[in-house]
């Protein structure tokens, strides 16, 4: 036996079947949880998106789990306790739901794939809870009387897709949370509602009417940003919307205004972004329309007047239509709310009543809101 021979076995007895643990085994592939690429042993960071990778590398295990099951980092198997770690599994470590795919384009083209190249996936711990597929299709609460529907809507802008096709119906007598991440397609649903936008595919109806402008006149729309001209005083944008709608009443919205503390003959441009904001919806808030939908509320406006706000906004409106809030204050207008849709990726995630969902999961809307949205 040629004992310089690093092949040879070291004891002459040992069965040769053995692994020669002399031999030096090559060390294994190296991952990113973060981005999924390959990445050199040696590295402190990931050379493509400067994950830390004493947190990100991972053997390659294919639809396997590292030995760590109980680790806070994605790479590591499910843990029910850690949500938001299993949503940036590493590349091969197991089913991942946001694993990276170099050919996948940059914008949602095929419907199921997230911005920026990941894969858009159900999966995760509130998803894989059995209790959850009750809430994921769009029904009407028992007694209510249906206003909106949604059937196969679709909107896209060239080649991306803001809203995949879309089967959602609205009740009446309903303050509705439209909830979801940065462009989910939030404000591209009420922009159709409103008429604003042509869908791609599908039809919308309010009150049983296509789109059209017979239903403007049952849609009060607040845009989520300034539409008035600064130069107008109030009182003459409480005679504008008294001579352009028929439901505009014009005493509510002068005791609300009053209530803010508003004085009627200041001019727009003189106010603060937020006063100039509850104006707004003092004057959306006035008309005794079907379907009021308002896009971010409570974004500029002062803790201090949200209450005031929220109140108005359930006692303003006519108790047989609804309100649809798009917000990301979940919060403080959790209160406020009876029902609560959310949209991922432009898709239906979740739709329920407020306290239903709070009983079924044990947990506030806020909390509910985090575990479907974890990793996006």
């Amino acid at each position: 036996m040629n004992t310089n021979d690093p092949n040879e076995f070291t004891n002459q007895n040992a069965d040769p079947n053995t692994v020669n643990t002399a031999q030096k085994a090559e060390p294994a592939a190296l991952y990113c949880s973060h981005c999924g690429r390959q990445i050199s042993p040696d590295s402190i960071f990931c050379n493509y998106c400067a994950t830390p990778v004493a947190a990100a590398k991972v053997d390659q295990q294919p639809y396997g789990a590292p030995a760590n099951p109980q680790s806070n980092f994605g790479a590591y198997a499910h843990d029910q306790s850690n949500t938001m770690g299993s949503s940036f599994t590493a590349q091969g470590a197991m089913n991942d739901p946001y694993q990276y795919h170099p050919n996948a384009p940059y914008n949602n083209q095929a419907g199921n794939t997230g911005f920026g190249g990941y894969q858009f996936s159900a999966y995760n711990a509130f998803a894989m809870d059995p209790r959850y597929k009750q809430f994921q299709v769009s029904n009407l609460q028992p007694g209510q009387r249906e206003i909106v529907r949604c059937t196969q809507v679709s909107k896209s802008y060239g080649s991306s897709n803001a809203l995949n096709p879309l089967n959602l119906v609205i009740g009446n007598g309903r303050v509705i949370g439209l909830l979801g991440p940065n462009g989910s397609g939030k404000t591209t649903l009420i922009k159709l509602m409103c008429g604003l936008l042509t869908p791609t595919t599908g039809t919308i109806t309010i009150n049983s009417t296509p789109i059209g402008a017979a239903t403007k006149a049952m849609v009060s729309y607040l845009p989520d940003r300034t539409y008035i001209p600064d130069w107008m005083k109030i009182r003459n944008i409480l005679d504008y919307f008294c001579d352009f709608y028929a439901d505009f009443r014009r005493p509510l919205a002068e005791t609300m205004l009053g209530n803010l503390h508003i004085d009627p003959n200041a001019v727009m441009k003189t106010l603060s972004k937020g006063t100039q904001e509850k104006v707004q919806l003092v004057l959306v808030m006035s008309r005794n329309a079907s379907l009021y939908l308002l896009d971010e509320p409570i974004a500029g406006v002062d803790p201090v007047a949200r209450d005031y706000i929220l109140d108005t906004i359930i006692r303003a409106h006519n108790p047989d239509s609804s309100v649809v809030i798009s917000t990301h204050l979940i919060t403080d207008i959790e209160p406020a709310l009876n029902e609560v849709i959310m949209i991922k990726y432009g898709s239906l995630a979740l739709q329920g009543d407020a306290d239903q969902l709070r009983r079924t999961f044990g947990k506030s809307l806020n909390d509910i809101f985090k575990e479907v949205f974890a990793g996006c």
